[in-house]
């Protein structure tokens, strides 16, 4: 929960899924809502490259291989995080106090630029049982999907083969979890155009849960 300068609460949403599964997809229908969207997974990969201290700590832990040419390497780093959850979780140590002023930031400058009610906005990210940030929300949405249609996305997206992703999704925290920490599970199996719809349901009930907690 948010405080706004009016002292009204503005809701934090938060959504979550393991790679692949379209929890962006869907934070975009949001987004295209006018719903504030802060991307987790944006916002880290541009601190990591901005922030000199993250920048002396990832490659004290983690070896110079993590920058090249001055810009993160997520493949190299991916590798070592996503299949050791130490690691991922020295990461986190490392970029979340950055992360929590970042999101502070943002948050502030929503409630300044916004003439009407806000309700809510949302949080998107991978690891947000991982980072422990799921604490802050109000509401979590976790996005899941079938492991094929999963794999297809991400070698379509990102320079990686079959064995590498089903390594990552391994690591990852199961669906089962997520589920018994999550408020809405949205199944992302069939069409773009569903999924659209389901963003449509679940904002609407946001709405109308958000409006009665606040009366």
């Amino acid at each position: 929960m948010i405080e706004n300068t009016k002292n009204k609460k503005i809701k934090l949403i938060g959504i979550t899924g393991k790679m692949g599964s379209g929890k962006s997809l869907f934070s975009f229908f949001f987004r295209k809502k006018g719903i504030p969207v802060y991307s987790s997974d944006q916002r880290g990969k541009i601190l990591m490259n901005q922030v000199k201290i993250i920048k002396q700590n990832v490659i004290k832990y983690f070896g110079k291989d993590s920058y090249r040419k001055n810009k993160i390497n997520k493949t190299y780093l991916s590798e070592i995080v996503f299949k050791n959850p130490i690691a991922l979780k020295l990461l986190c140590t490392i970029v979340h106090p950055w992360m929590s002023l970042d999101f502070k930031q943002w948050i502030s400058s929503i409630i300044k630029k916004k003439e009407k009610k806000t309700l809510y906005v949302i949080k998107e990210s991978a690891i947000l049982f991982e980072s422990r940030t799921y604490k802050e929300c109000d509401f979590i949405i976790t996005i899941t999907s079938p492991k094929k249609n999963m794999i297809e996305r991400i070698i379509k997206r990102d320079n990686l083969n079959e064995n590498q992703i089903i390594d990552r999704l391994k690591n990852q925290i199961s669906n089962k979890k997520r589920k018994k920490k999550s408020h809405f599970v949205i199944k992302n199996y069939s069409s773009t155009y569903h999924l659209q719809k389901e963003s449509d349901r679940i904002h609407k009930l946001l709405e109308k849960l958000i409006t009665q907690k606040n009366q």
